[in-house]
């Protein structure tokens, strides 16, 4: 605009001294329709791009049919396709040229022809530059010269320092990329879609143990588990145009297989076509494996919660179940002391007995599950626990009741030695045989081993086994196995998957859970449809030194002979049982409903107390067993 308005006023004030207004008014019209194209700032850039070339070409005529061939009118013609060039593009500026050629050729033939002096009657002096006004004529024609050099300059220059600015940023931008395609944890993807890779991150190598240079040009099948996949995903791209989080699985130069989530997009040519896909792969396989480990926990806590609920529903009940069940046991055998053996009643008051024997037995399994059956801790060694049962009745009637199923034992165990209960433990051998008999109907033979084991890390079972050293007792068959659905409810109280009422109490495998629990020990299964189960119970050795067992009490040594005892107990019942068991034994029993009560008959009865420890009966099971201790008052 500056540069405009210092070329306009000489060309102005010189065409005024000519006497040439048209020259005058065309360069005052053109240079303020270049101020409005300037200024107003809602005109399209397409209409600005062409109205300056064609502005151009105007002023470039203009000047050479008033000012000849030799004057400032060619130079703004070869303005022209430069400018077009710069603002339009190749193509417009090539029709600019096919212009200028025209124009050329056309002031040709009017020179050739003597058709300039036709223009004379405008009072326009064609080629006429030389005599007067020189000095002011050659100033015109360099402002012109001047003002389109410069504006061809600063076209030229402004495109070269956009390009070299655009270059710059591309460069950024290409780096920029290049370090995320380079250090992205996901592995990105280009191939053809049969499956040809045409690009492929550096994180490829981590993923898979392929390297780039390996991969690029191969197929993709050269990386995955299982032919056919990839046929599949390119369906579900070709119908839907991407897909997202589909899980796939490959395979690692190693052969490890990893699992995968894939992100792609079907990239399409100029005429909508499929050309390529491009997506990212993403490493899940420590995800899952996370996923399952909490999904793990939450049944083992879900499965623990079942358990204690029932443990203590179990509980409840057999505390009920022996307050009844001790007048089943114990009067049949009181009566039985008192007939001869030769009484008819005596049959059925065995039959009785046997029957509240065999009840008092569910209790106990009831008490074990509750984790209440437990009463002491010793160090025991599980290795003659095992031989011990294996001499047993009960051992006995298992196999009489399976013929064809062979029991082999394999103590290994070198240090043996833990802390628990002997009787539980014998019964949880029990339990586990006869499972595992009852597993083979057509016959096998039953693994039972111990052995010592040191873990460093816990070990990932049914438990989750920690780090220590331990006895682990197994029990292994060759039976039917455990359906996968049912693993995680063996140890529920009377689920079954046999005939009931020909199995147990449907108790035995939740009491070898409760006494697990007892014994702070550790549970793990290993089954296998028709090829056999095998039960690992991991038990924490123990330092303590196994006691002797001390030597039997004689009943003689129980015989009260006439010495007084106080018995205490807030159920009736109970306080019968254990008068009558006492007055046997020849004790004097007196019986009273509370602590209160007896501490009251003490206080009143100073010169009468019994001479023998008072006695607080504490149930276990079906037996009674006392705790003895002196009143203080």
């Amino acid at each position: 605009m500056v540069l405009g308005f210092i070329t306009w006023i000489p060309s102005v004030a010189l065409s005024i001294r000519e006497n040439l207004w048209l020259v005058a008014l065309a360069d005052t019209l053109i240079f303020c329709i270049i101020l409005g194209l300037f200024l107003k700032p809602n005109i399209s850039y397409t209409f600005r791009a062409m109205s300056i070339p064609i502005i151009s070409y105007c002023l470039g005529m203009i000047l050479i049919l008033t000012l000849g061939p030799f004057g400032a009118g060619p130079v703004w013609l070869f303005f022209v396709p430069i400018l077009t060039g710069v603002l339009l593009g190749s193509r417009p500026a090539s029709w600019a040229l096919v212009i200028n050629g025209v124009t050329v050729a056309g002031i040709g033939i009017l020179i050739q022809l003597n058709l300039t002096d036709l223009l004379s009657q405008f009072n326009v002096k064609v080629w006429s530059l030389a005599t007067h006004n020189s000095w002011e004529k050659w100033g015109v024609i360099c402002f012109n010269f001047i003002l389109l050099n410069i504006l061809a300059t600063l076209s030229v220059t402004t495109i070269l320092k956009g390009l070299h600015n655009s270059l710059q940023q591309s460069a950024i931008s290409d780096k920029k990329h290049r370090q995320i395609f380079e250090n992205i944890l996901d592995v990105y993807f280009e191939t053809t879609l049969d499956g040809i890779i045409l690009e492929v991150s550096p994180s490829v190598t981590q993923f898979s143990g392929y390297s780039q240079k390996e991969l690029k040009g191969q197929s993709l099948d050269t990386i995955y588990k299982t032919s056919g996949e990839r046929e599949n995903i390119v369906k579900q791209l070709i119908a839907a145009g991407h897909i997202q989080n589909h899980e796939i699985c490959l395979a690692h130069k190693t052969g490890q297989i990893r699992t995968c989530s894939v992100n792609a997009k079907l990239i399409l040519d100029e005429t909508k076509n499929p050309e390529r896909i491009i997506g990212i792969f993403r490493d899940i396989t420590d995800q899952k494996a996370m996923i399952k480990k909490e999904k793990d926990l939450e049944e083992r806590l879900n499965r623990s919660r079942k358990m204690e609920a029932l443990g203590l529903l179990a509980g409840g009940v057999a505390h009920d179940l022996n307050n009844v069940l001790s007048g089943i046991v114990t009067y049949p055998e009181l009566l039985l002391m008192d007939l001869p053996e030769e009484s008819p009643m005596a049959k059925s008051l065995g039959i009785i007995q046997a029957s509240g024997l065999r009840a008092a037995e569910i209790v106990q399994d009831l008490l074990t599950l509750s984790r209440r059956g437990v009463v002491t801790r010793k160090a025991v060694d599980l290795n003659e626990i095992v031989e011990q049962f294996l001499k047993t009745p009960e051992y006995e009637k298992i196999l009489s009741f399976h013929p064809h199923v062979s029991v082999k034992a394999n103590l290994s165990a070198a240090f043996p030695f833990v802390k628990g209960s002997a009787v539980h433990l014998q019964k949880t051998i029990m339990n586990l045989i006869a499972n595992a008999a009852e597993a083979q109907p057509d016959g096998g033979t039953i693994n039972i081993s111990t052995a010592n084991h040191h873990l460093d890390k816990p070990v990932r079972g049914y438990d989750r086994v920690q780090p220590g050293n331990y006895v682990v007792l197994s029990v292994k068959d060759q039976g039917m196995g455990i359906d996968p659905e049912d693993i995680n409810r063996i140890f529920e109280p009377f689920f079954t998957k046999k005939v009931m009422g020909r199995s147990g109490t449907g108790l035995g495998m939740a009491v070898v859970w409760g006494t697990i629990q007892d014994h702070d020990a550790y549970i793990d299964v290993v089954s296998h449809k028709d090829s056999g189960s095998r039960f690992d119970l991991y038990f924490p050795v123990t330092d303590d030194k196994i006691k002797s067992p001390p030597d039997g009490t004689h009943l003689k040594a129980l015989m009260g002979n006439k010495k007084k005892i106080l018995i205490v107990d807030d159920v009736a019942s109970q306080r019968q049982i254990a008068k009558i068991l006492l007055e046997r034994l020849g004790y004097e029993a007196l019986s009273l409903a509370s602590g209160e009560a007896a501490i009251e008959y003490l206080e009143s009865n100073q010169d009468k107390r019994p001479s023998s420890p008072v006695v607080f009966p504490k149930t276990i099971g079906s037996k009674k067993t006392w705790n003895w201790g002196r009143v203080s008052i």
